[in-house]
Formats: C-alpha cells, structure tokens, sequence
C-alpha cells in the first residue's frame, strides 16, 4: 500500500482515551441530553446507549428523533473553553507528527471550535493541511461514506493512497467499507470495552490494524510499506 496521506480523528486519538477530557465531554452530552428531555442523569445514560448505536452521533440522533434544532447551544454545552483544561500538555506529540513527512488531514464529529481549540493547545494545528468537522459535513460525519469521501477529496488524494485512523470502531468499519485501510487507536485500559457507537459496526473488508495510542502510527506506517 502505497500511503502518500494521514486521515486522523481527533478526540482520544491524537491525545489518549484516559484524558479527562474524554469523560469530560460524555458527561456534559448526557447531562444535555437529560436536561433537553427532561430525564435524570441515569435515564438519559441508558436513553444514549439505546439509541446512538442507529445514529452516527448523539447530536443526529438528538435531531431526528427529539427535533432539537438549538445546535448553538448543544455546542456550547458539551465544549465550553473551559474543556481544554482536560487536557495536558504533550510536548512529543509535535516531533512525532513532523516525523511522519506526510500531509494530514484532520476528520472530527465534533465542532470547528473544539477541534481548533484543540490542536492549538497541542501545538499541532498548523501541521494539518484542513480539518473537516461535523458542521461542514453538515451534521452527518463519520461513518456516512460522504463525510469520509469529503475530506479525500479536499485532500487531493485517493482512498488507496490514505489511511485512517481513529478510536471508534464503528468509524474505521465505515472507512475500510468503503474500501480503505483504517487502524483503530485504543488504549489498552479501553481494550475489551464497547462504545455505543461500536454496537452496530459493519463488517470489515480489510484486516484492520489496532494500535495502543499515536505514537504506533510510524511502525504501522513502515509495516504497510514493506508489504509493497
């Protein structure tokens, strides 16, 4: 496989699944989510975990089938400025980024906002050549084949010549599809756990690769290319 482009997720795969940020956000989507349809915080836990699996996030999902139209507010719900203090600093993420000597492109269900804020507190934001997130997919990202076929063609490059990466499973399904090579990122403290959003993945038409965090990507990267 011939890889000339990096397709990337943001959350939990440019930093790890254990950062707070990661319960973070979860728990002010459910706490939305109760709030919008007057549940407690259990209720709409177990509501979520019913019904995202038929939807490609909990905002579409929030959309169709409770007709939430405020999408201003649900943003600045679950992303206040505030988030970023989730985060830590990773000051080897930058090197290791730069080592690859690939363009790469960034594919987010979450907001323009939330994924600049942040790469820009990575120190990572420039070394992307776009980012593609769920508002310019117009709120129907990952796994919809359109929001992957998006970001290539923005990319100027082919899904034979792009790999991608993420931590759900339910989206590399989406993207290997369509007939593409995507690796799952998951921490080993997550191994073993299933996402909502994993519950009705679809089968895979390629051996996909899993990787424990980022840092893995230039073996994985060296390991394709010596299939060549």
């Amino acid at each position: 496989m011939n890889i000339k482009h990096l397709l990337f997720d943001l959350d939990n795969t440019l930093y790890p699944s254990t950062a707070a940020m990661d319960q973070g956000i979860t728990r002010r989507m459910i706490g939305f989510v109760a709030d919008f349809l007057g549940l407690d915080f259990q209720q709409a836990t177990e509501r979520r975990i019913q019904r995202l699996p038929f939807y490609g996030t909990t905002l579409e999902w929030l959309k169709t089938e409770h007709g939430l139209t405020d999408i201003e507010a649900y943003f600045n719900a679950v992303h206040p400025p505030e988030e970023i203090d989730e985060l830590n600093p990773d000051p080897n993420l930058r090197p290791l980024l730069q080592s690859l000597e690939l363009p790469m492109t960034i594919l987010t269900n979450a907001p323009l906002c939330h994924a600049q804020r942040v790469l820009e507190f990575l120190n990572v934001v420039d070394l992307f050549t776009s980012i593609h997130d769920i508002q310019s997919n117009g709120f129907k990202g990952k796994p919809y084949p359109e929001a992957y076929h998006k970001a290539l063609t923005t990319s100027g490059f082919d899904i034979a010549e792009t790999i991608f990466f993420d931590d759900h499973k339910k989206y590399t399904d989406g993207y290997q599809a369509l007939g593409g090579q995507a690796v799952l990122i998951q921490h080993p403290e997550q191994a073993g756990h299933k996402h909502p959003l994993d519950s009705l993945s679809s089968p895979e038409r390629l051996p996909q690769l899993v990787i424990p965090s980022v840092y893995q990507v230039p073996q994985v990267l060296a390991q394709l290319a010596a299939q060549n």
